[in-house]
């Protein structure tokens, strides 16, 4: 399977300011809606830009659809009571990882194994939806068993992520919806 992914990340990844710690301690979840980064991120990091973004969706409920990256569905299971939340929030949940073991039932939520695909690699969360359009995307650059390391970018723009969720959808027709175009969305 070409890794279309793969080559959308790395064409986007230079276009994005790299970024320090100490910028990112200072970011607020506001800032997420208007500022755009890429940074080598701590699996804390990630966490909790992660947690900002599910934030974002559980505030709004019924606007955005989401799309998260466990790489492994075993790591699902430490944030399962969050993600009851965000589900019942979101308007569809897509959990993607290796399925190393089964996901529980959530509402709205569909599982997208991703065993021998590239997506392995990659961590991600996605808020889609009228006026919530962010995104993490980072790729695992370093893991010694212990510690994990991603290198990505964070944006807020409608267009990014309408393009990684599309690319989604084609590697995964039957279980990922086509996203609709941001310049279709109307908000209530």
């Amino acid at each position: 399977m070409t890794d279309i992914l793969a080559t959308f990340y790395a064409r986007l990844l230079p276009l994005f300011q790299p970024r320090t710690s100490s910028y990112l301690n200072r970011l607020t979840p506001e800032d997420l809606y208007s500022t755009n980064f890429r940074y080598i991120f701590s699996v804390q990091n990630m966490i909790t830009i992660s947690h900002i973004i599910e934030d974002a969706v559980i505030r709004s409920p019924g606007v955005a659809e989401t799309h998260v990256s466990f790489q492994y569905f075993s790591r699902f299971r430490f944030q399962q009571r969050r993600y009851r939340r965000v589900a019942e929030a979101s308007r569809g949940v897509w959990i993607y990882g290796f399925q190393d073991i089964p996901i529980p039932s959530l509402p709205r939520t569909v599982a997208v194994p991703t065993d021998g695909t590239p997506l392995v690699k990659y961590w991600f969360v996605i808020a889609y939806g009228p006026g919530i359009y962010m995104t993490l995307l980072a790729e695992e650059i370093f893991s010694d068993g212990q510690e994990r390391a991603y290198e990505g970018f964070y944006t807020f723009q409608a267009a990014t992520a309408f393009q990684v969720i599309s690319i989604l959808h084609q590697m995964f027709p039957n279980r990922v919806l086509a996203p609709t175009p941001p310049e279709l969305h109307h908000m209530d």
